[in-house]
């Protein structure tokens, strides 16, 4: 019946072309949001697999240029809900079948335009949505098309909030803070009892969704390229996929199936959600998929909706004790808990901008663009000339220049009365909401202040010039002003204890500002200088350039927006963006503009918000401050500062690219340690075991950095340029550095390569070029071969000489992605890893005897090294290391798996002392000036890019050579002259030294002691000594080599006589030979150096 039903319906569908399709609680499939052109896309049924039928529908919005970033539905209902651009639309009488609707209606406008999601309490009919840039999550009645009608529920210690799920059977709401601390947390539905469940190794959680029947959370890090899940406490976290190169964009679970769309690769995927395994993927030719829904009445079931049971004026939510009545923004609660009163003529967020006779009020949303929540006054019994504001008290003050006094309005009872009289001309009102302090400036050259609390006036500074714009720091009781003339205003900063005024921003840096603001959520100041929207640090430095306001009169920030006031007209503009996105009217003459929101005029000390809460890594809000956290691999101290025990040896050295981290892992425990070094975006990495140093390249800056373990004394080692450098490996013959060098997107004509940086004087040889990607690398210095992995349209394993000659393929043949790379030097094998094949093998040094290892399932194989009898590689799809025999390839058990890592990209393993070197390149530097590069048959010599080796074959052009001439000397046939050098001389006959010691070329190319004289003329006096000194040697000389002479003689009989006599005890009567402890073959008339190795140049 139900098949005749649905058959029925789509026949019903085809036949009443162009018209209404009504919607059926039968429907059961995929909603797919799509952008270019802006379209529903609908699979009439849920993909499980590649067997599938993936039949769809499509439904092209009204505007093509329109942005689908967060779906919902209620099949109960047949509607679909659609976040686009900064509205929420409701799509009624949905079907999928033919997945058309023709009553569209606006549910809510005024969002942020940012990708922040919604979602649907389907057990008490409410949408819930985040807005990242306004910080705060809201929610409204789903049926209810009163744009006024919202509440916010979340705001406080709320940065980026950007994904959101609910779980309306056990009353949750989770969602992701995307702030400086990314965090994942729940509450119940109207917010309350907020814990954060999940705060390390987190980047940008973007999406979330639930499995409400195993009480399971799923979601995609968008900054990690990871789909993960855990329990709905945080416990059992782990990941499912990663998936590097594919971020995804938004995510739904249904039936033990993550389904995901990829607006980069244009894809929908589904993956088991127990094992991580891909079961299907669909590509989108032309559009992008952006949001995703599943569309079936039988997720959401059939639930009694507690709610029904009371009458709300405004709203219910099903909150952790039952169903509970809110109120809109700007209402209260009226005393039956259930209706709601107008708590203000104000609104409860927004921007009070004033002339001299008028206060207006515009409501928050008009940030986003919302015209007509406005709000007049008329204040003509008064001319303002100031104003400030206390949102939490609902009061707004301001000075009355009619009555020379400082006025207090009552925003609720629409009250006025005067607090104190003032001097004619006061101006520049401000509120210290923290210390309840009014203060005003006074003939632009006193500074006063009036307490709200004492009624008491004081007078904080004076003698100023010309002082105008005063603006406080409430937390810290700052004051920041203007003083000075016209083009020649510097910014200053005093305190209410009357510290002495400091400029923080000189005349230099200022033109003729005209607006300032002290903003508490950047904790900067603004101002505005001839159109430009600038600002700074509260201690004048990091001074930048925000946007250009034609024609504005005065600038501010608010969150992530930026607003400045035109004429009679209220610009606003995201943070992100370069030019004014809406324009709001408001009154004319506009004086200045105040932000009227209470929740940033909290006390925030001792919360996240301030400096971090003290934490020196995590901070973690809660319920009465903050609690403090450490990154994994580190430990919190008594302080809140975070350390770990460094490892000296025996580790594993790796860089954790997304996390931007870098880590060791132990040998012996597979602990993890976390090194306090920031790489930015880290790739290759090589611990050089000779000098303690550790080297790492970074994707970012295009550089190769140096430093030690502990991170102190990092430095920049080479910048690479247009390309950058995957990996790394050390020539420990010389400590030159070797690097796999890619070209970056943006250059990719540059072309790949391979390249060395000496490691003394960090120049840069190119020794080869390729067409393909060259990714591992790893070096044979005795045997003078250099290794790398490439991928492309010919992927391979290639070889050439270290100086990049003789090049090679040794493996090409059922390779399509090597990646790492690594050697035994006990057996002479060369291992790898590939990403596609997912497959350990090894081979002989020429590529023959290749052999699988094992294959891991999966997988993207990225890394590998050995120690001993073992094996260590990384896969970017499980976060860790894996340890196998590189006999069996048995996994032998190492370290757990960390889900707070991301992938995994260099890595080098120190155990021991133990380096391969080539003899010859190793002593002395081979003789070259500057690069030597060992090969099969010796050495080369070689030079920096550009620069040609001499006739030589040992020294570059432009080398600094020391004079080889001396006077009356001659040096040592070794000397190479070079800077550095030290070399010895002998003198010319009838000349003696002057001097022991050797001769040290300079860097300026002269050598340290003057030439002239170190040998002196022998004098006939010195030379009848020296012949008198020579005769009484003679003499002395003989005599006792005479006397040795004699003891060798009688040594020797004595020796004879006693072989003889142990010779006639030996058996068969024939005298054993002495054993051969050292002999030197001669014969055939060679001279003796005929016999000695001949050393390859």
């Amino acid at each position: 019946m139900i098949i005749f039903l649905r058959v029925t319906l789509v026949i019903g569908c085809i036949i009443s072309s162009g018209k209404i399709c009504l919607g059926s609680q039968g429907d059961k499939g995929l909603v797919i949001g799509l952008w270019n052109s802006a379209a529903f896309l609908t699979y009439t049924e849920i993909p499980e697999d590649t067997t599938s039928s993936f039949k769809n529908r499509s439904y092209y919005l009204p505007s093509p240029s329109a942005q689908i970033t967060s779906l919902a539905s209620d099949p109960k209902k047949a509607v679909v809900f659609a976040f686009i651009g900064d509205s929420i639309y409701m799509y009624n009488n949905f079907s999928i079948w033919q997945n058309r609707s023709e009553s569209i209606s606006l549910l809510y406008k005024g969002i942020s335009w940012t990708y922040g999601k919604i979602a649907f309490d389907y057990v008490s009919n409410n949408i819930y949505w985040c807005d990242p840039l306004l910080q705060w999550i809201a929610m409204k009645p789903a049926y209810n098309l009163n744009n006024t009608i919202y509440k916010v529920i979340l705001q406080n210690d709320l940065n980026y909030p950007e994904g959101l799920t609910l779980d309306p059977v056990n009353r949750l709401m989770f969602f992701s803070d995307n702030g400086p601390n990314p965090r994942i947390e729940k509450a119940f539905l109207d917010g309350q009892d907020r814990e954060v469940i999940l705060s390390v190794g987190l980047l940008k959680v973007i999406a979330l969704s639930v499995d409400v029947s195993n009480k399971k959370l799923y979601w995609i890090d968008n900054g990690k390229q990871t789909l993960e899940c855990s329990n709905y406490d945080g416990s059992s976290r782990r990941v499912i996929r990663l998936v590097n190169g594919s971020p995804y964009r938004d995510i739904i679970y249904f039936q033990n199936i993550l389904h995901v769309v990829s607006s980069t690769q244009k894809r929908l995927h589904g993956y088991d959600v127990a094992s991580g395994s891909w079961l299907y993927s669909r590509k989108f030719t032309n559009q992008t998929p952006y949001a995703i829904t599943v569309y079936y009445a039988e997720t959401v079931g059939t639930y009694n909706d507690p709610c029904s049971t009371i009458a709300c004026g405004h709203m219910c939510v099903n909150a952790k004790l039952g169903p509970r009545c809110l109120c809109a923004e700007g209402f209260q609660l009226a005393a039956n808990g259930k209706n709601c009163t107008d708590k203000s003529q104000f609104y409860e967020k927004g921007f009070i901008v004033y002339n001299v006779s008028t206060i207006a009020m515009h409501e928050v949303s008009s940030i986003n663009g919302q015209e007509g929540k406005q709000f007049l006054m008329k204040m003509s019994s008064f001319i303002i000339g100031g104003l400030a504001v206390d949102a939490n008290a609902d009061k707004i003050y301001f000075i009355d220049s009619k009555s020379d006094s400082i006025k207090e309005l009552n925003m609720i009872t629409g009250q006025v009365g005067t607090l104190i009289h003032v001097s004619s001309g006061s101006a520049d009102l401000i509120l210290d909401w923290m210390s309840s302090l009014l203060g005003w400036i006074e003939a632009q050259t006193r500074i006063m202040s009036f307490s709200v609390n004492s009624a008491t006036t004081d007078t904080i500074y004076t003698n100023l010039q010309h002082v105008n714009l005063l603006r406080i720091d409430s937390h810290n009781g700052v004051l920041f002003w203007i003083s000075g003339t016209s083009g020649s205003q510097s910014l200053f900063r005093g305190t209410w204890t009357r510290e002495t005024p400091q400029i923080i921003v000189p005349a230099g840096s200022l033109n003729n500002p005209v607006s300032l603001q002290y903003d508490i959520t950047s904790n900067r100041i603004y101002w505005l200088d001839e159109s430009h929207v600038k600002s700074a640090m509260t201690n004048g430095s990091d001074i930048k350039s925000h946007i250009v306001a034609v024609g504005a009169l005065m600038a501010f920030a608010y969150k992530g927006f930026y607003g400045w006031i035109k004429g009679d007209h209220i610009h606003f503009t995201r943070q992100t963006s370069t030019k004014a996105e809406d324009v709001v009217s408001t009154v004319k003459s506009t004086l200045s503009v105040a932000v009227f929101d209470a929740s940033l005029q909290q006390d925030i000390r001792g919360t996240c918000q301030i400096l971090n809460g003290g934490c020196e890594e995590i901070c973690i809000p809660v319920a009465n401050g903050r609690r403090c956290e450490c990154d994994i691999g580190l430990q919190l101290q008594d302080d809140f500062t975070c350390d770990s025990n460094v490892l000296m040896m025996g580790f594993i050295v790796v860089a954790d690219y997304f996390h931007e981290r870098i880590l060791q892992i132990s040998l012996q425990t597979g602990s993890l340690f976390k090194l306090p070094i920031t790489g930015h975006r880290p790739t290759g990495i090589v611990f050089d075991r000779s000098t303690k140093t550790l080297f790492y390249s970074e994707l970012k800056s295009k550089t190769i950095m140096s430093t030690s373990l502990h991170g102190k004394g990092t430095t920049l080692f080479y910048r690479i340029g247009l390309a950058f450098a995957s990996e790394l490996a050390i020539d420990y013959s010389t400590g030159n550095l070797y690097y796999t060098g890619v070209a970056s997107e943006t250059f990719r004509n540059s072309g790949n390569y391979i390249g060395s940086v000496h490691r003394n004087a960090s120049l840069h040889k190119t020794l080869l070029s390729t067409p393909q990607k060259p990714r591992g690398i790893c070096l044979y210095p005795s045997k003078g071969f250099l290794f790398w992995s490439e991928r492309g349209n010919v992927s391979a394993i290639r070889r050439a000489y270290m100086d990049g000659t003789s090049s090679t393929y040794i493996l090409t043949k059922d390779i399509t992605s090597p990646n790492g790379l690594a050697i035994d030097f006990t057996s002479n094998i060369l291992y790898w890893v590939d990403g596609r094949t997912n497959r350990v093998e090894f081979s002989n040094l020429d590529g023959g005897n290749r052999q699988v290892l094992t294959t891991v399932t999966e997988a993207y194989l990225y890394n590998i090294g050995i120690h001993g009898q073992h094996l260590y590689y990384s896969d970017w799809r499980r976060p860790g290391i894996t340890k196998i025999d590189k006999t069996t390839g048995s996994i032998v058990p190492f370290m757990s798996q960390h889900p707070e890592l991301s992938r995994l990209d260099g890595m080098d393993i120190y155990a021991d002392e133990t380096v391969d070197v080539s003899p010859i390149c190793s002593a002395n530097n081979g003789r070259c000036s500057t690069f030597c590069f060992p090969t099969p048959s010796g050495r080369t010599c070689g030079c920096q890019d550009n620069v040609r080796l001499q006739s030589d074959q040992l020294t570059c052009q432009g080398v600094i050579l020391c004079p080889s001439s001396l006077e009356n000397a001659v040096l040592s046939s070794d000397c190479l002259r070079r800077s550095g050098d030290s070399c010895s001389f002998s003198c010319a006959k009838g000349y003696a030294p002057s001097t022991t010691d050797e001769l040290l070329c300079t860097t300026e190319g002269v050598w340290n002691n003057d030439t002239t004289k170190l040998c002196s003329k022998i004098t006939p006096k010195q030379n009848n000594e020296a012949n008198a000194e020579s005769k009484t040697s003679l003499y002395v000389g003989g005599a006792v080599g005479g006397l040795l002479v004699v003891i060798i003689v009688v040594i020797t009989i004595i020796f004879i006589r006693k072989r003889r006599n142990s010779g006639r005890e030996t058996e068969g009567g024939y005298e054993q030979p002495l054993p051969n402890v050292f002999s030197l073959l001669n014969g055939g008339g060679s001279k003796p150096e005929d016999d000695y190795c001949e050393i390859g140049y």
